[in-house]
């Protein structure tokens, strides 16, 4: 008996230390520094139209993803963006998008590929949207049309309401 209430009690006193782990507050998952975000954002500098003159642009980098909608630079991330060849010879771009908000968004992407010479190598892909709760990331994903010809590549990002 004496064992009994001895397991019993320790039973007990295991069971409120792990429920008291259960009272501590979590962060939610997705919090962004932004300033740090927005420091680490770089242009390229774009070649002038005039010979010899510095041109006033700033030039969206490739393999990249560009957020076009100034309304959302400060409320999703670009975590990662990749591209690998597919076994037909396509090219597959998928990027994870994060948002940094407490409510949720609703996104577009699209994305232009380009050939060695940095031409446009097929038409423009259709926007495709996503749904981003709160503090959460989704990934956009889509394939070239050509096999060979995608060399690079651009994809742009907008809120959608």
């Amino acid at each position: 008996m004496k064992y009994s209430i001895l397991a019993s009690t320790l039973l007990l006193a295991g069971g409120v230390a792990v429920l008291s782990g259960c009272s501590q507050v979590q962060e939610p998952a997705g919090i962004c520094n932004m300033s740090a975000i927005a420091a680490q954002r770089q242009l390229a500098a774009a070649p002038s139209r005039v010979q010899g003159g510095e041109s006033p642009l700033l030039e969206m980098p490739l393999n990249s993803v560009s957020i076009t909608d100034y309304s959302v630079i400060n409320k999703l991330y670009v975590r990662t963006v990749n591209a690998r060849r597919t076994p037909t010879g396509t090219v597959e771009v998928y990027a994870q998008i994060i948002n940094c908000t407490d409510f949720p968004l609703n996104a577009e992407a699209r994305t232009q590929f380009y050939d060695a010479g940095q031409a446009p190598s097929e038409p423009i892909s259709a926007w495709k949207r996503f749904n981003l709760p709160a503090r959460t990331s989704n990934t956009y994903q889509t394939q070239s049309i050509g096999t060979q010809s995608a060399a690079f590549y651009m994809v742009e990002l907008r809120e959608t309401k």
